[in-house]
């Protein structure tokens, strides 16, 4: 077995025999690659506009990957594995500038929240058995330390976007109440889960918001975020009615009908364009605290799936099995929580705040232009004219080309309305390239498209 055999073969690493992988998915290990490069790349292109928030978090996703792999291959001897993993916390501290003793601090909460990644990996393969290739955990894993991380820092650096603390403390706090209810049974019942739910918000929520914002968080939100500007109350009046758009369409079609699999999930795709389409070029910042708003919900929602509680679970199951595929083989129902988190990663993870030109609105789209726009021509442009395989792939010459024809054709449609300015210049040697590499990763790889495309196609175009 050759070297590239050997490294896309889910046998050949450091794994309980007890834990079952997605069936059909290689090891896919590049998948914990992209996060922290599209920081990495992401820090050197805004060197002087990136805060030493997003620095640290740059410095924990580059941890978290190396000490992944290093337990992974279980090839390096334990001491040496936390020496390179806090020489990487040390030198990024130095790094953000800051002094001795503050990267003593700070070294140490990246540590304390990194080095259980490989534990964290294996009871998620574990607990979830043929829901995740290797990479794929790898990426999740990466992502959770990332967010706790840049949650907690943003809290004691006392950060002055509020707004992103905001929804950053309630999607923490969710991710707490639901480790409580997976590890005690007691609490997998509607009527407990209900309780410990109000429990962990009155207790834990509302108070940690109370102290970060200095007021009144129900207040904060309405009054001095929600109604600050009227535009949002559009946004979000308009983004209601394309929530009720989808959610009839799942209860029509959800539990079986004469329409086809592929046009269904399309359509979704196609929900995701009109909503998030109109908040990058109009409130991001509104788009990046609704879409982590709707992330925790979304997780409630598998939470009670996965708990089978009373009445909740049967409605779920059946409306949303009209709309699951082949990679939806395991104990969770990922794919359309993966796609929203795949269109909204170049936005979690854009350092700046708000766009400044032609570029930073292509890489904040990159999520839409690759799952919106190109996984849904290659679906549907294979489907009706794909006759001509990619080697060593299932998709089809023809739905590639489709693909990367319709990200363009997206984008002169997006220009020639205004959307990226008058005078603005769009960098389209750059874009074309990242289409086509993106395409093409589309057409081989055996990970979920949902999860890794945008940061495919936002590392290529940042480059």
């Amino acid at each position: 077995m050759d070297l590239s055999s050997r490294m896309e073969n889910p046998a050949s690493y450091k794994l309980s025999q007890h834990i079952r992988l997605r069936p059909g998915a290689k090891a896919g290990l590049w998948c914990a690659l992209i996060l922290p490069l599209s920081m990495i790349l992401s820090c050197l292109k805004y060197q002087e506009l990136v805060s030493r928030s997003y620095v640290l978090a740059t410095a924990s996703a580059a941890m978290s990957c190396i000490y992944l792999f290093m337990n992974l291959y279980g090839t390096v001897k334990s001491i040496i594995t936390h020496a390179i993993v806090i020489a990487m916390a040390i030198y990024g501290c130095l790094v953000a500038g800051l002094d001795l003793i503050t990267v003593i601090y700070w070294t140490s909460l990246l540590i304390i929240i990194n080095i259980p990644s490989y534990t964290l990996l294996c009871k998620l393969l574990e607990r979830f058995p043929c829901s995740f290739s290797i990479g794929e955990a790898m990426l999740v894993v990466q992502g959770t330390s990332v967010f706790v991380f840049v949650t907690i820092s943003n809290c004691l650096l006392n950060s002055s976007n509020l707004s992103t603390v905001f929804c950053q403390i309630v999607l923490f706090s969710v991710g707490i109440f639901l480790l409580g209810t997976d590890m005690i049974p007691q609490f997998q019942q509607l009527l407990t889960f209900s309780i410990l739910f109000l429990t962990v918000i009155g207790t834990l929520t509302l108070p940690v918001l109370f102290l970060v914002l200095k007021k009144n968080p129900v207040v904060w939100f309405l009054l001095d975020f929600v109604f600050l500007k009227s535009t949002r109350v559009y946004l979000i009046i308009y983004w209601f009615a394309c929530t009720l758009l989808a959610l009839i369409i799942a209860w029509r079609f959800g539990s079986g009908s004469s329409v086809k699999l592929t046009v269904l999930r399309k359509y979704f795709h196609g929900v995701i364009i009109a909503v998030f389409l109109p908040g990058i070029f109009y409130d991001v910042q509104l788009l990046f605290v609704a879409s982590v708003i709707i992330l925790a919900a979304f997780l409630l929602l598998e939470a009670s799936r996965l708990h089978n509680l009373d009445y909740v679970a049967e409605l779920l199951n059946k409306n949303m099995i009209g709309f699951l595929d082949e990679k939806d083989q395991g104990t969770l129902i990922l794919t359309h929580i993966y796609l929203l988190i795949g269109c909204s990663l170049p936005i979690w993870i854009f350092p700046l705040t708000s766009a400044t030109d032609a570029t930073d609105y292509l890489l904040l789209c990159s999520g839409i232009i690759s799952l919106g726009i190109g996984d849904t021509a290659a679906s549907i442009g294979g489907t009706l004219w794909g006759k001509t395989k990619l080697p060593g792939s299932s998709k089809s010459i023809e739905g590639t080309i489709c693909s990367i024809m319709a990200e363009v054709l997206f984008i002169l449609a997006l220009f020639y309305f205004g959307m990226f300015g008058v005078s603005s210049h769009l960098p389209w040697f750059s874009f074309i390239v990242s289409s086509i590499v993106t395409s093409l990763v589309e057409a081989c790889t055996s990970q979920v498209d949902n999860l890794v495309l945008p940061l495919v196609m936002y590392i290529v175009f940042i480059i």
